[in-house]
């Protein structure tokens, strides 16, 4: 952390004539997992020896596990929002808010680094909530096969970089097959109740990629007495 702040006020001199120009600068620690007990806002690296006048540096500690889905996406920076698949209440319809925002304050090759680096966040979370599988069918196909880290990889013909674009690939193909497979069964089970599906309904319903809101409407499809008692937005 030393080694790492000193590099940066070395370079904002060499790039900054005026000293009167230089900015603060203020290092933020970025803590992806760890303890359940919560942080303080401040850390130190102490280069002096106890006892003697303070020399090191202070940093701005930033637990982002520790932080609510609403939390991330209040911040000012659309980067914050590549963190929410680790929030505490991160799950299938937060995220889904949360790829939402990042799309109305990002757009262009930004947009798709940033919705990647949120599937990479995803991968390691260590609640193990699979919410990579939540994520990946929200996305554009074109958004993960033109990152710059497929790219990388397929061209450099790196095994890591092939097998992170399979890796993507088959978490895409599973998500979209787990979803037609509940849409087929909800517009069989409304069949058999002899409940109508209009063209518009089976549209949404077949377009639908996200298991968790199928899910919710063959739980509905099961006592509902008509197809907007399935579709509610409710």
């Amino acid at each position: 952390m030393f080694e790492y702040h000193v590099l940066v006020a070395m370079n904002m001199m060499d790039n900054t004539s005026a000293a009167h120009l230089r900015p603060p600068i203020r290092t933020t620690v970025v803590l992806l997992s760890g303890r359940e007990k919560p942080w303080p806002s401040r850390g130190s690296y102490r280069t002096s020896p106890r006892g003697e006048p303070f020399s090191g540096v202070v940093f701005r500690i930033d637990a982002v596990y520790q932080k609510t889905v609403a939390e991330l996406c209040a911040r000012k920076s659309a980067f914050w929002l590549i963190f929410t698949p680790l929030a505490i209440d991160a799950n299938a319809n937060n995220m889904k808010l949360a790829v939402d925002a990042l799309r109305a304050r990002a757009n262009g090759r930004e947009l798709e680094e940033l919705l990647v680096a949120m599937v990479v966040m995803a991968e390691i979370d260590k609640r193990s909530r699979n919410l990579r599988e939540v994520i990946l069918p929200l996305l554009r196909e074109e958004t993960v096969m033109q990152n710059w880290f497929y790219k990388q990889g397929e061209a450099r013909g790196e095994a890591r970089g092939r097998e992170a674009g399979q890796a993507l690939g088959e978490a895409r193909g599973e998500a979209r097959g787990k979803a037609v497979g509940e849409a087929t069964a909800l517009l069989r089970i409304l069949e058999r109740r002899g409940i109508a599906v209009p063209p518009e309904a089976r549209e949404k319903i077949l377009t639908c990629t996200t298991t968790a809101m199928l899910e919710t409407w063959l739980d509905r499809a099961l006592t509902a007495a008509g197809i907007d008692e399935v579709l509610t937005e409710s």
